[in-house]
């Protein structure tokens, strides 16, 4: 936590006149920021540039793996991260939203921690008292093959905060608010990828959202490649790609992830990503299994 910076009632009422938590994809401001004049997160927090022209504000590890593994997703059309939910039920103006409920109306955090039998949490000052604005880590609006749409809300959370009790009651509060709009909610753990996987997903980011967009007929090459990398060591991966696509070895690092993170190159995420390190390719099947997201896994049980 940054020293002297705290949640009060004033600071939760000026971001909502400010807009955070508003907006679609370049415009979106996100309810929690990596700022010197926002309260500090309990991890590490990273600052990623996107594709959709403006920086993605993640608050731990734990969400800049899980924004990896969102990004992979087919059909990605917006992602929104650091989501607020409504606290009052009101009309809702999030139209992509509102198609899958088949109404616009939301249900507000309070009447459902009323329904649920939960105190709502609030942020105390001076006699002064707003409730607390849940937010969700990311937000993913997909484009389905048929033409229609599905949002997918996800939350990130370590194994071990599932043990107390207030943030059960907390996360079931999220999740019914989700439910009641007809939206798919995941919970995200550790627990449900190995720790390479994790380790992959956060290596090869830099080179598919920190590069330049790789030119289609290289990531077609690579794709086609695709079969001949297994058992090869990824040095021997980049000098085949390199050779074969006429280019420098950084542009190959990025040819190979952004195939990776298509699909068309399905590795073993599971491997080490060392030099040295060989690679084993896998069925798209089992590819896309590795990805919590793209499997709709999740660590609720209750």
């Amino acid at each position: 936590m940054r020293r002297g910076q705290r949640f009060t009632p004033v600071r939760l009422r000026r971001w909502l006149e400010s807009g955070r938590g508003t907006g679609f994809g370049a415009n979106y401001q996100p309810w929690h920021q990596v700022t010197r004049a926002d309260p500090g997160s309990r991890g590490r927090s990273h600052l990623i540039n996107g594709r959709l022209s403006r920086q993605h504000h993640l608050l731990s590890d734990g969400e800049e793996e899980a924004f990896g593994f969102a990004t992979m997703l087919p059909g990605l059309s917006d992602l929104r991260e650091q989501h607020p939910l409504s606290t009052e039920d009101r009309i809702g103006d999030d139209v992509a939203v509102a198609c899958l409920a088949g109404s616009p109306w939301i249900e507000g955090t309070l009447s459902i921690a009323s329904a649920l039998g939960f105190k709502h949490p609030t942020v105390h000052k001076a006699g002064d008292c707003e409730p607390w604005r849940f937010s969700t880590d990311l937000v993913l609006h997909l484009d389905t093959p048929s033409g229609s749409s599905e949002v997918i809300a996800v939350s990130v959370k370590q194994s071990d905060e599932l043990k107390r009790q207030r943030t059960l009651e907390l996360l079931q509060i999220e999740r019914e608010y989700w439910a009641r709009q007809g939206v798919t909610w995941i919970l995200l753990t550790e627990q449900l990828y190995p720790k390479d996987v994790g380790l992959s997903i956060r290596a090869g980011l830099s080179w598919t959202l920190g590069q330049p967009q790789a030119l289609a007929a290289h990531l077609n090459l690579c794709a086609a490649l695709a079969p001949a990398f297994d058992g090869r060591t990824l040095g021997d991966v980049l000098t085949l790609i390199e050779q074969r696509c006429v280019v420098s070895q950084e542009a190959a690092q990025a040819i190979f992830w952004q195939s990776v993170w298509r699909g068309d190159t399905p590795i073993n995420l599971a491997m080490s990503v060392r030099p040295g390190a060989t690679f084993e390719m896998l069925s798209a099947t089992s590819f896309w299994q590795q990805n919590p997201i793209a499997a709709r896994r999740s660590a609720w049980t209750l």
